[in-house]
């Protein structure tokens, strides 16, 4: 199996989770959410870490075009706004309005990012990657997935030390 095919699993798989919450919340029957939730802050956050470390940092570095070395680093902040909603959605209750929003909300920018790793980032991969190396960060890609699988709350904790350091407080020119 080569990254892409195994990306493509995990997206499709994600989708299914973001359907059965959207379904569950709809028809008000809640019971089936937590479990869900867990599931999808599980893959979500094993997936992109381990993306990031074996797909994205490569990638960057490899890029032959401008557009995909930009469409990288666009999806690993996509990956960090989907963690930072991970962990704001882990610390409300899932019954209120606040956490039917913010689902929808990580809803969309998964699907967003997916239509574009799907597109540009797997078009700038098949430049640079051979079907073998595809395979090989494929294998590593799933071994490191099993791990942060593991790892979840310390993985999702790295995201917020960012928001823990000070403002830096930059002066702009009067543009009145």
């Amino acid at each position: 199996m080569t990254i892409y095919e195994l990306l493509r699993r995990d997206h499709r798989h994600v989708d299914h989770l973001f359907k059965r919450i959207q379904k569950a919340l709809d028809g008000r029957d809640l019971s089936e959410v937590p479990e869900l939730f867990d599931e999808l802050k599980v893959e979500l956050t094993a997936h992109s870490k381990a993306e990031q470390e074996v797909f994205y940092q490569p990638l960057k570095v490899l890029a032959q075009s401008k557009e995909g070395e930009e469409y990288t680093w666009e999806g690993e902040e996509e990956h960090h706004v989907m963690r930072l909603l991970l962990n704001e959605l882990s610390r409300l209750p899932f019954r209120s309005e606040e956490w039917a929003a913010k689902i929808k909300v990580l809803s969309e920018v998964v699907e967003h990012h997916v239509e574009e790793e799907e597109g540009p980032i797997f078009k700038e991969g098949k430049k640079v990657f051979s079907d073998e190396e595809a395979e090989k960060i494929a294998d590593s890609m799933e071994t490191l997935k099993e791990i942060y699988k593991t790892q979840v709350d310390q993985a999702l904790s790295e995201d917020l030390a960012l928001l823990q350091r000070p403002i830096e407080h930059q002066s702009y020119p009067n543009q009145l």
